[in-house]
């Protein structure tokens, strides 16, 4: 086997996130950028999703729950870590209580190593257990794919409704070998 065939192409998590929602067919994001999901959101930029800037998480959340509603595909919010997070709360409950299919993207410190100590780290995927039909933290890059898939098909199974996934900020900066996904 020549050096070139066995050369993998290393990609990030942040950029696996947005290729699979491309894939969903994900056209619109609303939300908030900030320090936790900053390589998501260069991601977002260079892609085909569209990044809809709102002034509060209660904003993108109803409107991606509206739009889940409305369309049947799961609308998709994203926010930063703990604080940004927690505001997703209200919207998670109308969805949940509405039928909503909804995917909410949550920031977070990194998690195998932090300059912060746990500077505004919250355990949100707690939080939001009773209100989500699902609710997660993503631990490693090439386990991307693999739970945004499934948060779409959750979301969408009968009886629709929210699903909370945490993608932390050093896991969406994380590089896998490509070849590791499949």
């Amino acid at each position: 086997m020549s050096a070139e065939k066995t050369k993998q192409r290393m990609v990030k998590g942040s950029d696996l996130l947005i290729r699979t929602l491309e894939e969903m067919s994900v056209r619109t994001i609303y939300g908030l950028p900030g320090e936790e999901n900053l390589d998501i959101v260069e991601s977002i930029r260079n892609s085909k999703i569209d990044f809809e800037g709102t002034r509060h998480e209660q904003s993108a959340i109803y409107m991606a729950a509206t739009s889940g509603r409305l369309t049947g595909q799961p609308g998709v919010c994203m926010a930063t870590c703990a604080p940004g997070s927690l505001n997703f709360c209200n919207g998670a409950a109308y969805a949940f209580l509405g039928g909503m299919p909804l995917v909410m993207i949550g920031g977070q410190k990194p998690i195998k190593s932090s300059w912060h100590g746990r500077f505004q780290q919250l355990d949100v995927v707690s939080v939001m257990r009773p209100i989500t039909k699902l609710s997660t933290q993503i631990v490693a890059a090439q386990l991307i794919p693999i739970a945004i898939k499934e948060a779409f098909r959750i979301a969408q199974e009968e009886r629709p409704g929210p699903v909370y996934f945490e993608v932390p900020e050093d896991i969406a900066a994380e590089e896998c070998e490509e070849d590791e996904l499949w």
